[in-house]
């Protein structure tokens, strides 16, 4: 008898293989319903990692109690020797016996190991736990605050698919297709994808596709179509090298609308190849919509569209969304879009608040109120999306803004910071993280996030954003035409960006300047007995409740303490924002600016403007 086969029988007698297999069996179960249940629990991620470490390390340990000892009706006792001529049967065994306890024992460790290898490749990819304070930025937040120039990924747009339905009606759902399609490659690390807001601008415009690309500072173009009639759907997709025009490839698809999920994945699969690009997802199903309900889909597609137009048209978009959650409770897409959407509604009274009293004191005050209460919905949606899908990064920027409406600034940074670590060209979440950035003080990093995001998504919102905080950062000559040309492409849409072109001509002392543009925009918040009142020096007869910067411009820096003192009673979203203006720095140290700082937890901040010496390099070197 050879020594192995002496020992490999050994092994067999004394359950080794056994243990092998079950414990190998056991702990894969083990670890696959724990990375599913435990951060529903609220456990954090490293815990699945400790369990994977304790299993891993107990394993030799088991296998050298299964040599040591065995269990017997008397109990747990050392295994004794083999008796006279047990191990030559063994040996002597058919193949089918001796071999079938080996291959079972190393389907057990192939289990372990295979655990331990997904894990540590998931964990790989799963946002970390870093904290938010000063200073302490991830890669992928690095890069969201890269400008890009330094952005060297392969870049690639897509344009908004046409819609050839027989009707002309199905824009909505052709426009669902283009997102999803964005959606799945903008989940590839290796790419950089412009924002849907940037490409679809070019909606129906007449361009070469070499000047559109040029125009998005990308690679690759990507431009189809789809036509839908009944439950028949055709779509066609091509790719297009942008620096010769060349098709690097096209197909169509005939398919029933059943199979409208598994046309977007090839389509993305099928672009990801072409560019030599791995799609880089650990379970291909993640690219795949996980509802199977059509209607529940249709229903959040019309929600984002409505989603997308702001205003009045943010209260249906809770509806719809809330229609499709309604089909398909357990979509975390629709959760998230509900969350951003409840979020979105406090900024917008017109679509919540049509009973607001006429008084401008009163509808104010019922403003106030009425923000505070209905953030609570909107967290609820979004940890509900979270709950379902925790990678979800329009989820984590909806709870970051709630986070920040309501002064957390330490769990907002965080929040955003997630969303960021998922996803670090989401636009809306930059934008987002900007304002947080901006609210605490930290007014250059809040420049340079929010150059991001009008870099990646160049709708009047994000540049009129920039434009508030080169303002913030007192740079009123970079930001007045920025704001200007962002007000003009709204198209009477964003009155607050047209508001702020008020105010700094304002703080100028161009009251007359001020008042045309704010009665040619229409402005809800300066009338013109305002302006009226601003000539006589009569405050008393503005017709408003004036806010700090409005007494400033009054010449009343005592009276602006004062408002600071009044607001701090309950700090209002805008309030804070208001706060590091460059017109409030006279009274920035008084005790009326520390209540205020103090009671919107505030009171460690400390203001952080864009070096003037940096400005000017700037300035001289693109003179230069």
């Amino acid at each position: 008898m050879k020594p192995y086969q002496q020992f490999f029988a050994e092994l067999k007698r004394r359950h080794v293989f056994k243990v092998a297999w079950l414990y190998g069996i056991v702990a894969f179960g083990v670890l696959q319903l724990a990375d599913i249940a435990l951060p529903r629990l609220g456990l954090p991620d490293w815990t699945v990692t400790f369990m994977l470490a304790v299993l891993l390390l107990a394993f030799p340990v088991a296998l050298i109690l299964a040599w040591a000892f065995e269990m017997t009706p008397e109990g747990m006792r050392r295994t004794e020797s083999a008796d006279q001529g047990e191990i030559e049967a063994i040996v002597a065994a058919p193949a089918a016996s001796r071999w079938s306890s080996g291959l079972l024992a190393l389907v057990g460790i192939a289990a372990l190991v295979g655990s331990t290898w997904w894990l540590a490749r998931r964990t790989a990819h799963e946002p970390g736990e870093e904290a938010a304070g000063a200073g302490v930025q991830s890669a992928a937040l690095q890069l969201a605050l890269a400008g890009r120039e330094d952005d060297l990924r392969p870049s690639i747009a897509v344009l908004p698919f046409a819609d050839m339905s027989p009707e002309g009606d199905q824009a909505y759902f052709s426009d669902g297709i283009t997102e999803e399609i964005l959606n799945t490659l903008a989940r590839v690390e290796e790419l950089k994808v412009a924002a849907r807001t940037s490409a679809f601008a070019f909606r129906d415009r007449q361009l070469d596709l070499r000047a559109i690309a040029d125009s998005l500072g990308v690679d690759y173009l990507i431009e189809g179509s789809v036509r839908k009639s009944g439950d028949q759907l055709r779509i066609t997709a091509q790719l297009i090298d942008a620096t010769d025009g060349t098709h690097r490839w096209s197909d169509s698809y005939d398919r029933t609308l059943d199979d409208v999920f598994a046309i977007q994945t090839e389509i993305a699969e099928a672009i990801a190849d072409q560019l030599r690009v791995p799609l880089g997802l650990d379970d291909p199903s993640a690219l795949v919509s996980p509802t199977e309900d059509l209607e529940a889909y249709d229903l959040y597609l019309t929600a984002r569209g409505r989603l997308r137009e702001r205003g009045s048209e943010v209260a249906e978009a809770i509806r719809l969304f809330e229609a499709a959650i309604a089909r398909d409770s357990n979509w975390a897409p629709a959760w998230a879009g509900l969350a951003e959407a409840r979020e979105i509604l406090v900024w917008y009274p017109e679509a919540w608040a049509k009973t607001l009293p006429d008084d401008p004191i009163a509808r104010d005050e019922a403003w106030r109120s009425g923000f505070a209460a209905r953030l609570e919905p909107a967290e609820q949606a979004a940890r509900r999306a979270l709950e379902l899908d925790a990678r979800s990064a329009s989820a984590w920027t909806a709870l970051g803004s709630v986070l920040r409406d309501r002064r957390d600034w330490a769990a907002s940074e965080e929040a955003y910071l997630r969303a960021l670590q998922l996803d670090s060209d989401n636009s809306e979440a930059i934008h987002q993280y900007a304002e947080m950035l901006e609210a605490t003080g930290r007014i250059a990093d809040a420049v340079t996030a929010a150059r991001r995001a009008a870099g990646l998504d160049p709708a009047p919102v994000r540049r009129g954003m920039y434009g508030w905080m080169l303002v913030v950062d007192d740079r009123p000559d970079e930001a007045l035409p920025i704001l200007e040309q962002a007000v003009a492409d709204a198209d009477g849409r964003l009155p607050i960006i047209a508001s702020v072109i008020v105010r700094e001509h304002m703080r100028a002392g161009h009251v007359d300047e001020a008042a045309r543009v704010a009665r040619e925009t229409e402005s809800p918040w300066y009338t013109p007995a305002f302006f009226d009142a601003i000539r006589s020096g009569r405050p008393d007869q503005a017709g408003v409740r004036l806010d700090p910067e409005e007494w400033m411009w009054f010449g009343r820096p005592d009276s602006a303490e004062a408002a600071l003192k009044r607001q701090s009673k309950g700090v209002f979203g805008l309030d804070v924002y208001a706060i590091w203006l460059p017109i409030l720095d006279p009274i920035r140290d008084t005790p009326g600016a520390r209540e205020f700082l103090q009671r919107a937890n505030l009171a460690d901040a400390t203001l952080q403007r864009t070096p003037r010496s940096e400005i000017e390099a700037r300035a001289s070197g693109a003179g230069g």
